[in-house]
């Protein structure tokens, strides 16, 4: 399970750079195309957050932080999908920025969860 834990942390934070790159290019205006490719790696992050907060219920992670990781994934999901219907127009900046970090916190409840099954694994 350690070893598990530890190719999806290596994923996520390989697939978490892509989508940074690509959230800045389209931010920019450029590579709009790729916007379903960007949608699809963030579904394959969310579900790499579940799948390691199944593990990590699994190895004793203390059960709040594995169900907010769950939970999180849920509204970071549910965010995405709803964006572009929030503040049109130049309000939209905040949806964006908002967006940004919610993807950042995904990454970091990976790290989060990941850490503590390393910990408990070692113990």
């Amino acid at each position: 399970m350690r070893v598990a834990a530890l190719v999806i942390q290596n994923v996520v934070r390989v697939l978490g750079l892509i989508l940074l790159v690509l959230g800045f290019r389209f931010w920019t205006g450029h590579s709009l195309r790729f916007v379903p490719v960007h949608m699809r790696i963030g579904e394959v992050v969310i579900g790499l957050l579940w799948i390691l907060s199944g593990i990590g219920l699994r190895k004793g992670v203390p059960p709040g932080l594995v169900l907010g990781g769950m939970f999180y994934g849920v509204i970071v999901l549910a965010f995405a999908f709803r964006m572009g219907s929030f503040l049109p127009g130049g309000a939209h900046e905040v949806i964006r920025a908002v967006h940004l970090l919610f993807g950042l916190g995904a990454i970091g409840m990976v790290e989060m969860i990941g850490g503590r099954i390393k910990r408990a694994a070692a113990a």
